[in-house]
């Protein structure tokens, strides 16, 4: 009988995943995800460091940014950037929040340029600044069944949350246009092995079943007929270990077991945790852009 060493053992386990993590019905996970936002979104922007910008995902710091508030809109300008010079007709936010990235870009997109946005549990708040801005919730393994074609598509830490990505990327790719972009922002894992426990705390305690490798993303996204052209490491404009965040891990041992009844608790440990696989490189936060061929 042989044996499997090296990579086949590690294609091997890559594979298991892969066909673990795509399930026939991701309705219970959403609805859980859903739950999770409903509850907690005001005490994140209540407790969190955002500067009044209503946002959620982390900030950014390249040089040159000077103000919370501006490195909240990092990651709003990259997504412009990418989009800025192809014809477009209609912009998606696949995981939009309460909309902060599609005000953004109200602000620099043509007249002309139809916004929408998807979102779960939510406050929906950018949709109000803006007649062009069109927010409901919904899931966004069903976007083009909820949303007209567009010209491109982006998320930003919403990837994480989806427990089936073939059919996140499958439903992308039949929203976008011929040649259209889709644009990924999210924690991406570093290698194939068995995750570590800080990797395991972060998916279970921040619903984040679809932090997964670069090789699995790329395998999902070409199935769907999506080529993945471009990828930026953004992990170096993250400010980690900020006096919260150590005081955070300092007392966690105190307050840990509230985890098991608390969603914010185990908000605070996922928080953590990803901390955690973003020191030891593990995962890093990446911008992917994927084409519609």
């Amino acid at each position: 009988m042989s044996t499997l060493k090296g990579k086949d053992q590690t294609d091997i386990f890559s594979l298991r995943v892969m066909q673990t993590t795509m399930v026939s019905d991701p309705r219970p996970h959403v609805d859980n995800v859903e739950r999770y936002y409903q509850r907690n979104t005001k005490a994140f922007l209540r407790l969190g460091d955002n500067d009044g910008v209503a946002a959620i995902h982390i900030a950014l710091w390249p040089e040159g940014t000077e103000t919370v508030a501006e490195a909240m809109e990092v990651t709003h300008r990259l997504v412009l950037e990418r989009i800025q010079d192809q014809p477009l007709t209609r912009v998606v936010d696949l995981g939009c929040g309460m909309g902060a990235a599609l005000a953004y870009l109200d602000r620099h997109l043509p007249a002309d340029v139809a916004l929408d946005g998807l979102t779960l549990g939510t406050p929906i708040t950018a949709s109000q600044s803006s007649d062009r801005i069109h927010i409901q919730q919904g899931d966004f393994h069903k976007a083009d069944q909820l949303l007209p074609p567009c010209s491109a598509a982006f998320c930003i830490e919403a990837l994480a949350h989806s427990n089936d990505p073939a059919r996140f990327f499958a439903s992308a790719s039949r929203l976008l246009e011929k040649g259209g972009q889709l644009i990924v922002i999210d924690d991406v894992v570093m290698h194939n092995d068995p995750p570590s426990q800080a990797l395991e705390t972060y998916r279970e305690h921040w619903l984040a079943p679809g932090v997964q490798t670069q090789d699995n993303l790329r395998q999902w996204s070409s199935d769907a007929g999506l080529t993945l052209i471009d990828t930026q490491n953004l992990t170096p404009w993250i400010r980690l270990g900020r006096p919260r965040d150590r005081w955070i891990r300092w007392t966690r041992p105190m307050w840990a077991w509230l985890t098991n009844s608390s969603q914010y608790a185990k908000s605070l440990s996922g928080g953590d945790a990803r901390q955690r696989c973003l020191e030891t490189g593990e995962t890093q936060f990446q911008l992917l852009v994927f084409r519609r061929d």
